[in-house]
């Protein structure tokens, strides 16, 4: 019974004495420190830009093997603002985005790839207007820490990267309105 006693208390003693492993934690996007800008080329002579204001989704961030990392989110479409209420109505319209048909983007990681000691490199699934297609995004992590405003801790991002719009099914006006859209995502996530 003694020697029963003393391996417990061995066991005990190594299990609580080993390093604790950092595993994954779940950050929730900050719907209001969150934009997804685009620009996208105008007859050459000059580049659209608009916002997408709303969107939502989780990134599992694993600070101690950054490549396990993946992230999940979800753009409303009809939160399009592009600074003309004409503009904005067309391009949520049936000829290009058709936001009653699709009122969501989503995208879905299915890879990380370190590139650097705050930058990465993020392969996921993409899916704009109903049409999934592979895409890479360029990933810096800017910071992450204890907010001094709430104490939470936070993790904040710039994402950026290039799509075909084509690529999802948008045609409209070829040769007139660039196929390249440039997106510029700022985002801040807060621990769960």
């Amino acid at each position: 019974m003694k020697r029963l006693l003393a391996a417990l208390i061995a066991t005990t003693a190594i299990t609580t004495a080993a390093p604790a492993f950092a595993a994954e934690v779940a950050y929730k996007l900050d719907e209001a420190h969150t934009e997804t800008t685009f620009t996208i080329d105008r007859f050459g002579f000059n580049s659209v830009i608009g916002i997408f204001a709303k969107s939502e989704g989780t990134i599992w961030l694993d600070e101690a093997a950054p490549e396990k990392s993946r992230v999940e989110a979800t753009v409303t479409v009809d939160s399009l603002l592009t600074a003309n209420a004409t503009r904005d109505e067309h391009l949520k319209g049936e000829r290009w985005l058709n936001a009653a048909k699709s009122p969501t983007m989503t995208f879905k990681s299915t890879k990380v790839e370190k590139t650097g000691d705050t930058t990465a490199k993020v392969t996921g699934d993409l899916t704009i207007m109903g049409v999934t297609q592979p895409a890479v995004l360029d990933v810096k992590l800017n910071k992450i820490g204890t907010a001094p405003n709430n104490q939470k801790k936070q993790a904040g991002f710039t994402i950026t990267g290039q799509i075909s719009r084509k690529a999802f099914g948008s045609a409209s006006a070829a040769g007139m309105i660039g196929d390249a859209v440039n997106i510029r995502i700022e985002t801040l996530a807060v621990a769960q």
